[in-house]
């Protein structure tokens, strides 16, 4: 008797509280919305200070770095960092070219101009070439092979035709006509 009564006050008590949503007011709703945006802000900020403060510390680094060195040490290592920049932009400009004409390549092909970004990996344009060539027979090949599929019919099961033998409609009409 102890367990029902016990029982029974649960799920009073659970009634209780589903019953009675929590409700709030605009003021409340607003203050939230306030503090997670100012929380938010605050991580980006202290993510921000972060950054800027390696960069500084990175400059600072290079800047004593480069103090310590001769003046031919100096030249040779900005000719370095001049040469890496140039090697840099050389090659976006060259991922840039070989997309552009992965791209023209594809379309003239009758292919979608999508596949170039993945073609593109490849990074040779010979390969791309080769890529493109198979892909667009493979293609080619599927689509014949499931129109001639498409194309096919089956052969009459009875063997001949409907038209010829007593069944045949025109012949029923032709014989009206004789009479």
């Amino acid at each position: 008797m102890a367990e029902e009564t016990q029982t029974q006050e649960e799920v009073e008590t659970t009634e209780a509280t589903t019953q009675a949503p929590t409700t709030y007011t605009q003021a409340q709703l607003d203050s939230e919305a306030d503090k997670r945006a100012a929380k938010a802000l605050e991580t980006a900020k202290a993510k921000w200070q972060a950054e800027q403060a390696k960069a500084l510390e990175d400059a600072k680094s290079e800047g004593a770095r480069l103090a310590k060195m001769s003046a031919d040490e100096k030249a040779q290592e900005l000719e370095k960092q001049r040469q890496v920049a140039l090697d840099k932009r050389e090659a976006e400009l060259n991922q840039r070219e070989l997309s552009a004409s992965t791209k023209s390549l594809l379309v003239d092909k009758g292919l979608p101009g999508e596949l170039a970004d993945s073609l593109v990996a490849l990074g040779d344009a010979d390969k791309i070439k080769a890529a493109v060539e198979t892909l667009g027979k493979s293609i080619q090949e599927t689509v014949n092979k499931q129109v001639e599929a498409k194309l096919q019919t089956d052969p009459p099961k009875n063997g001949a035709s409907a038209l010829d033998g007593a069944d045949d409609p025109f012949k029923k009409i032709m014989a009206q006509y004789k009479k």
